[in-house]
């Protein structure tokens, strides 16, 4: 028979089980959490890909970069501006609402 009192370094204390009364809502959110995020990984490949599709379309164009290193110019309507400190690409379109 195991003494009592404090278990030992590499010995858990034994653990309480609760369970919340929306237990069944909270696996529910979370699977479909768990996907949103499988699906949300699944398209940053994408946008990886298209946005070194982009970095080689600006340096091929040879834009002249501001003081900064900044790159910033529009193109038919739509602004695109590239930081050198890590690439960062931010494009808007004139017709967006909310500048995303």
């Amino acid at each position: 028979m195991a003494k009592r009192g404090r278990p030992r370094k590499d010995e858990q204390w034994p653990l309480i089980e609760t369970t919340p009364k929306n237990a069944k809502a909270i696996v529910k959110i979370a699977t479909a959490y768990k996907e949103a995020q499988k699906e949300r990984c699944h398209w940053g490949g994408k946008e990886v890909e298209e946005k070194d599709k982009l970095l080689a379309a600006v340096r091929e164009a040879k834009i002249t970069p501001d003081a900064d290193g900044t790159c910033r110019f529009k193109v038919n309507g739509c602004a695109i501006k590239v930081t050198p400190r890590d690439e960062l690409v931010q494009v808007r379109f004139e017709n967006d609402a909310d500048g995303e």
